[in-house]
C-alpha cells in the first residue's frame, strides 16, 4: 500500500442481509485511491455474510446497532476510521477528499452529503416553514439567533443539531451532531466516546429500532471538544437495502419508533442534561426544556394518531415513558 502518511480501519455493521447494496459498498471501498489497512465487519453471532473481499476481518457479536458499532470502533488500530452502514455507494476518491478536507480545516471528523456528485445533496438543509413549525412544535430543533455557518440549536434532549442557512459546498460548516451512515474520524477520538456504555440505547422490548444513538454518540464527543463539519462537496449515495426496517407492518414500525423515541430521549435528558446541570440555572432551563419536550411531542402524536387503529402506536410511546421511568429509577444506566 502507497504511503499517504496515514492509515485508515473500515467499520461496517451488518447483519449480512445488504445484498446487491452491500456488494456494491464492498466495491466501493476496493476502488479507494488510497486503500484502508483493514476493513472490519461486525456481524452478530449466527448471521452469515453474503459477499465478502477475502480479507476482511470479521467480528460476531451480540445483535445490536448499539454493540456492533461499539465493537467495530473499538476493534479499530489506524490513525483514522472510515464508519459506513452496509448500502453505500461512493466515489473512487472519497478518502482522499475527505482527509484533505479534515487536515485543512484542522478536524477531528468530518462527514461526506447524501447524494448524487456534482448535484444538491438530498439532504437539504432548507427545510419548508411546515418542517420548522413541526421541529420546533415537537422539540426537535429551535433556531439560534446567532451569526454563524451553522445555527446551535439546544433541542430538549438531543443536545446539539445542526440546521444550515445556507447550502454553499464551498463554506465550512460545523456540526455537533450526525448520522452514523457515513464519518470519517479519528480513532482515538471515536475510541473516547466509550459507546459500549451506553448499550441501554438498544434495551427494551421494542428494540428493533434504536432510537438517539447518534445524538448519544456525537454529544459525548462534542462536550470533550470534537471539532467536526460536513464536507458538502463529498458525496456519497444511500442504497436503502432496509435492512434496519425488521417490522413487518408499518404500524408496527410506527410502534418501534415511538417506543425507542419516547424511551431513549427521556433517559437521554435524564444521564447527559440532568445530571450534567452544576447550577440553579441551568437545572431550571434542563427542566423547562424536558416538560416542553413531553409536553409537545406527546400532544403533537396523539393529534396525528387520533383514529383509534393508531392507538397500538401511542400505547408503545407511553410504554416508552414508562420504561424510561423504571430504569432511571433503578439507575441502571
Amino acid at each position: 500500500m502507497k504511503n499517504h502518511g496515514f492509515t485508515y480501519s473500515v467499520v461496517i455493521r451488518t447483519i449480512g442481509t445488504g445484498g446487491n447494496s452491500y456488494e456494491q459498498l464492498l466495491n466501493s471501498i476496493e476502488q479507494q485511491t488510497i486503500q484502508p489497512e483493514e476493513i472490519i465487519v461486525v456481524i452478530p453471532k449466527n448471521y452469515k455474510l453474503q459477499h465478502t473481499l477475502g480479507y476482511e476481518k470479521i467480528i460476531y457479536s451480540e445483535k445490536g446497532m448499539c454493540i456492533q458499532r461499539a465493537v467495530g470502533i473499538n476493534a479499530a488500530t489506524s490513525d483514522y476510521i472510515l464508519v459506513v452502514d452496509d448500502d453505500l455507494k461512493f466515489e473512487s476518491d472519497l478518502i482522499e477528499r475527505l482527509h484533505n478536507y479534515l487536515s485543512k480545516n484542522q478536524l477531528d471528523c468530518v462527514l461526506p452529503m447524501e447524494g448524487i456528485s456534482n448535484g444538491q445533496p438530498t439532504l437539504d438543509f432548507r427545510k419548508s416553514r411546515l418542517v420548522k413549525l413541526r421541529g420546533a412544535i415537537t422539540g426537535q430543533y429551535f433556531e439560534s439567533n446567532k451569526k454563524s455557518e451553522f445555527l446551535d440549536v439546544l433541542t430538549v434532549t438531543a443536545g446539539h443539531k445542526v440546521y444550515l442557512k445556507s447550502c454553499e459546498v464551498d463554506k465550512l460548516y460545523y456540526c455537533q451532531t450526525a448520522c452514523f451512515q457515513c464519518f470519517f474520524i479519528k480513532t482515538s477520538i471515536a475510541q473516547s466516546a466509550k459507546f459500549e456504555q451506553e448499550i441501554w440505547l438498544q434495551e427494551g422490548t421494542m428494540n428493533q429500532y434504536t432510537a438517539y444513538d447518534e445524538p448519544v454518540f456525537f454529544y459525548k464527543l462534542s462536550s470533550k471538544g470534537l471539532k467536526m463539519a460536513y464536507a458538502l462537496q463529498v458525496r456519497y449515495q444511500h442504497l436503502d437495502a432496509r435492512c434496519g426496517h425488521i417490522a413487518k407492518h408499518p404500524l408496527e414500525e410506527k410502534a418501534n419508533r415511538y417506543y425507542s423515541m419516547a424511551r431513549n430521549r427521556t433517559i437521554y435528558w435524564y444521564k447527559f442534561l440532568w445530571k450534567d446541570s452544576k447550577t440553579i440555572k441551568r437545572k431550571i432551563q434542563v427542566i423547562l426544556g424536558g416538560m416542553y419536550f413531553l409536553i409537545n411531542y406527546t400532544l403533537y402524536n396523539i393529534a396525528i394518531n387520533i383514529k383509534p387503529k393508531s392507538w397500538v402506536a401511542l400505547r408503545a410511546m407511553f410504554t416508552g415513558y414508562k420504561d424510561a421511568y423504571i430504569t432511571i429509577k433503578k439507575k441502571r444506566l
